[in-house]
């Protein structure tokens, strides 16, 4: 049984590797070779706004994280640092894997956050008046405070004179013995901490927490405007207020009241789902993109003269086409934009649809 599960996968043309992997490990590959995958918005390589935009501050705080996991390394530090590295290639390649990203940016710049505070709350507190210092602190520029008087204090006996111990023969032996060894210096044994000016410190730390506060208000931000506005109600901004688009839903409200239940529409297959829940009606191509032939087909349809696109149309028995058009409200994904990648989807099915019959000195 193992034996011809191997031999299924190494016949196999992706070695059992589905598309959207390779296009992970091979961003070329799905452009080369499944246009249908290079197709969708959600995995194009993502702009240096979009990182911005999704993480904001974090992007300047995760490069001190990831120094802060190496003082000291540890199994838990090295795990985080290769879940950011990882996540920021594949983040690179596909843009809908910025999900995979954000977690890892929240952890290394809480990890920085965390470093920050705890050396600005020591500076701090070690200034504060009546503050018992019993260790040794390096001041940065000022003069650095060593508070080792009670240990380096000699010893006395009970009547106050130094305490004069008589060696025994042990310990001379021992003496000898250390003082023939090589000295070794040894890790010491107090820390050293930075104190920084108190004024310096307290401005860092505000910085800090307003920063903190940017962050927790842009992502409400985001979160309310640009992820939750539904993508059948287009809104846009301008100088005389706020504009809704409701086109999509007037459409599909027409299908659904102007079309018998059993008429069957075909679209590209981005409104499949909107098609069939919003106008109850059957749809060739959908966004469950199983079956790229059918999809093939479609767009071999689109990219045909009418009397062409009409035989493939009919013999599908579709009633209703539905195209999208956004020129006069400057909608930039109908299907003029989109139309390249129903070229290239059908020509991977269909060899007589050639990306180059319809471009002019390289343009559409």
């Amino acid at each position: 049984m193992m034996a011809v599960l191997i031999a299924l996968v190494a016949s196999s043309p992706t070695k059992g590797w589905s598309g959207r992997s390779l296009s992970l490990l091979d961003p070329t590959y799905a452009s080369k070779y499944i246009p249908i995958i290079a197709s969708v918005s959600e995995h194009q390589p993502p702009t240096w706004p979009s990182y911005f935009m999704d993480i904001n501050v974090l992007a300047f705080l995760v490069p001190a994280g990831i120094i802060a996991c190496f003082s000291p390394l540890s199994d838990a530090s090295s795990f985080v640092v290769l879940y950011i590295v990882t996540s920021v290639y594949f983040s690179g390649v596909m843009v809908r894997l910025m999900l995979v990203l954000a977690p890892a940016a929240c952890i290394l710049s809480g990890i920085a956050l965390s470093q920050a505070f705890d050396v600005l709350a020591r500076s701090i507190k070690f200034q504060l008046p009546g503050f018992p210092t019993n260790s040794e602190v390096d001041a940065g520029d000022s003069n650095p405070i060593t508070v080792e008087a009670k240990n380096n204090a000699p010893k006395t006996d009970k009547t106050g004179e130094p305490s004069k111990d008589r060696p025994s023969r042990k310990n001379k032996k021992k003496g000898k013995e250390q003082a023939e060894r090589p000295s070794v210096k040894g890790k010491p044994e107090k820390k050293r901490l930075l104190v920084l000016p108190m004024g310096a410190s307290i401005l860092a730390l505000l910085l800090l927490v307003l920063l903190s506060a940017f962050y927790v208000v842009h992502s409400v931000w985001a979160a309310a405007e640009a992820y939750s506005a539904p993508s059948i109600v287009l809104t846009s901004y301008s100088h005389d207020g706020l504009h809704v688009f409701d086109d999509f839903r007037e459409a599909y409200a027409w299908l659904s009241h102007n079309t018998d239940v059993d008429h069957k529409v075909a679209s590209w297959w981005d409104y499949g789902y909107q098609t069939t829940a919003m106008a109850n009606r059957t749809v060739i191509v959908d966004n469950n993109t199983w079956n790229n032939t059918h999809i093939a087909t479609v767009g071999t349809a689109m990219s045909s003269p009418e009397k062409a696109a009409w035989e493939i149309f009919n013999s599908l028995d579709v009633k209703y086409v539905l195209v999208v058009f956004g020129g006069l409200v400057g909608y930039p994904s109908d299907d003029i934009n989109k139309f390249l990648w129903m070229v290239r989807i059908g020509g991977g099915v269909f060899p007589h649809i050639k990306e180059p019959d319809y471009l002019v000195n390289s343009f559409l």
